[in-house]
């Protein structure tokens, strides 16, 4: 069995996204410039523990291999063999890139989607200093950009997500980050790849945002946090179980929903 999850606000939270969860009770787990950035309530560790006795866990992030690599809670305390970083795009395996993996998904995004520069200028056509704050091209297959939310051109931002399709791309708006991905790049992919690795017969997968679904619909047993933008999109969905409770104390949660049904199976 394998264990899929998301990281940000599925099972680790900053202090802006913990909900009513106290800060004082919950556990670091990322040190960014000499201070606390995110943190898991300590329930949810101890649940993830013991499911990581029981089923493969492999962390699933849209973040860069450095910016995983700051989350030390997750990291040095569950040490998993495969983590998947770049929203699909690279998968480490012991803390190393597994190029098979990697040359499969960049000969497939050239094959398929539009280059990174043509879609910056479709983004450019529209971008201002009102309300773009940085935008960043990482592991040199996706964009995250950092955004004033309150200043978005939401018109223009719904003509973008439809000019992004026609080119094999992707748009999603994630707390204060869009993110522009190229349509191959995807969590589902990966986690297809690294089941058939392990050689697993059964996946349990949870996240948050759009940039998950495709991790959720790979898995056969999916969760979602009630708070994510998922939640914000579906009321129902036929495969995808949401949460009751929204912030931090999701992951209890979710966590709890998964470690019953593993007990059953």
């Amino acid at each position: 069995m394998i264990f899929a999850s998301d990281l940000d606000q599925t099972l680790i939270y900053s202090a802006r996204s913990k909900g009513e969860a106290v800060i004082e009770d919950m556990v670091p787990v990322e040190l960014y410039e000499g201070r606390y950035i995110s943190y898991m309530t300590k329930p949810a560790v101890e649940k993830l523990k013991e499911l990581a006795g029981v089923a493969r866990f492999v962390p699933v992030t849209t973040r860069i291999p450095e910016q995983y690599n700051r989350i030390f809670g997750i990291r040095e305390l569950f040490q998993p063999e495969y983590v998947i970083v770049s929203n699909g795009g690279t998968i480490l395996v012991n803390g190393q890139v597994d190029y098979e993996w990697n040359s499969h998904v960049r000969d497939a995004v050239k094959r398929n989607c539009a280059e990174h520069t043509e879609i910056a200028s479709l983004f450019a056509k529209i971008a201002s200093d009102h309300w773009v704050k940085s935008n960043d091209l990482c592991d040199e297959l996706f964009y995250s950009i950092r955004v004033e939310r309150d200043n978005l051109p939401l018109e223009a931002l719904e003509e973008l997500r439809t000019e992004l399709a026609a080119h094999g791309w992707s748009y999603s708006l994630q707390g204060r980050k869009i993110y522009l991905v190229p349509e191959r790049v995807s969590k589902g992919a990966a986690i297809q790849y690294v089941k058939e690795k392990l050689g697993a017969s059964f996946v349990y997968a949870a996240g948050d945002s759009l940039l998950d679904e495709s991790l959720l619909m790979a898995a056969d047993f999916a969760l979602s946090p009630a708070h994510g933008e998922l939640g914000r999109t579906y009321d129902t969905h036929p495969h995808i179980q949401f949460t009751e409770a929204r912030g931090a104390y999701a992951s209890d949660e979710l966590l709890d929903t998964v470690l019953e049904h593993t007990r059953r199976a």
